[in-house]
């Protein structure tokens, strides 16, 4: 199976530490990371990777409080790019501000395997998905 390439881009450096390691370590992992930042600021500091993703995974707590220029920002680095906002049920009606912007809410705490399925099926994602 190819590996869908991804980035990821969150200022909470576990999570950051996390997603890579499940991503390169796990048996069944579908992605590969190509990109990691903490900002949108760091996105060119990044440059050194040859390859773009696919899909991002984002972090709701980036996104600024001016939505339209944020996902433009990150539609100007990334065009026609695939974005699962990670984003806790608590703040899940507060994000729903940039559901035109992205494909999925992805809650932080969902079940590896089921965020694995998630990734290698992008193109039919449902519009939140929260952990069991």
């Amino acid at each position: 199976m190819e590996r869908i390439n991804i980035g990821i881009i969150t200022n909470v450096r576990k999570l950051l530490f996390a997603y890579r390691i499940l991503f390169s370590e796990h048996a069944q992992s579908p992605a590969t990371v190509v990109l990691e930042a903490l900002s949108l600021e760091s996105i060119s500091s990044n440059s050194h990777f040859n390859e773009k993703p696919e899909l991002l995974l984002l972090d709701y707590r980036l996104v600024f409080k001016d939505t339209i220029l944020f996902f433009s920002f990150i539609n100007h680095f990334y065009p026609n790019t695939v974005i699962f906002l990670i984003v806790n049920q608590i703040h899940l009606q507060e994000a729903k501000r940039c559901k035109s912007f992205i494909h999925a809410y992805l809650s932080p705490h969902l079940d590896i395997l089921q965020l694995f399925k998630l990734i290698r099926n992008f193109s039919s994602v449902p519009p939140f998905v929260k952990a069991h």
